[in-house]
């Protein structure tokens, strides 16, 4: 594997723990009626500003959805105060700042969760790409994009570390990148045919 300079990471499941995540979203939309559109829902809240209530009035002009919204947001308050770091992200974070690696973020994140990176890990990235900053979510290639050009870096100089298959793994690979995939249910370094697997981020010490 050729020297890397920058260390991409996803955020949730990677760097950070959400016991219950999306809960608070499945809740409202079943209380509303409109589960099956979940994943359309789902899309607009990872790829912009716009909040639920912004969102929910452009789908239900005409439905009283302010309960609703309350008991959401009190939920959605609990789940964000919930996020955690996982035990060795802060040092293996400082350790590959020590080393001179640069830092990214590369997330698809909703709005409310942005709270949580601000509040775990103020200032440790050097670029932070959001989806819902940038208007599109991997493994859409576009993020990529916004990330080579903020950060001046090559594919072949990054290393993307995530937990998913499609969203972390095959994008990074569909971009050049190589790709590294946490799996904590794991307890051992594995090089599979396209990609390196490790059971923490402890491990990623170990293979650059």
């Amino acid at each position: 594997m050729k020297e890397k300079k920058l260390i991409a990471f996803d955020l949730f499941d990677t760097c950070f723990d959400l016991p219950q995540a999306n809960i608070s979203y499945k809740k409202l939309f079943s209380a509303l009626g409109i589960l099956e559109r979940r994943r359309e829902l789902k899309k607009i809240l990872l790829t912009s500003r716009k909040s639920m209530e912004e969102i929910l009035s452009e789908f239900l002009p005409h439905q009283d959805i302010q309960s609703h919204l309350a008991t959401y947001n009190e939920n959605i308050r609990n789940e964000v105060d919930s996020v955690c770091l996982y035990p060795e992200t802060l040092s293996v974070l400082s350790d590959l700042k020590n080393k001179w690696y640069e830092l990214a973020a590369v997330s698809n994140l909703a709005v409310p969760y942005i709270q949580s990176l601000d509040r775990l890990l103020p200032h440790t990235f050097h670029y932070e790409i959001l989806s819902s900053d940038v208007g599109v979510c991997k493994p859409d290639v576009k993020i990529f994009d916004c990330l080579k050009n903020i950060s001046w870096y090559h594919s072949d100089e990054i290393l993307m570390i995530g937990d998913d298959l499609n969203s972390d793994v095959q994008w990074a690979k569909n971009a050049g990148i190589d790709p590294v995939c946490i799996d904590r249910k794991s307890l051992w370094i594995r090089y599979h045919k396209d990609y390196i697997s490790i059971s923490s981020l402890e491990k990623l010490l170990e293979i650059l």
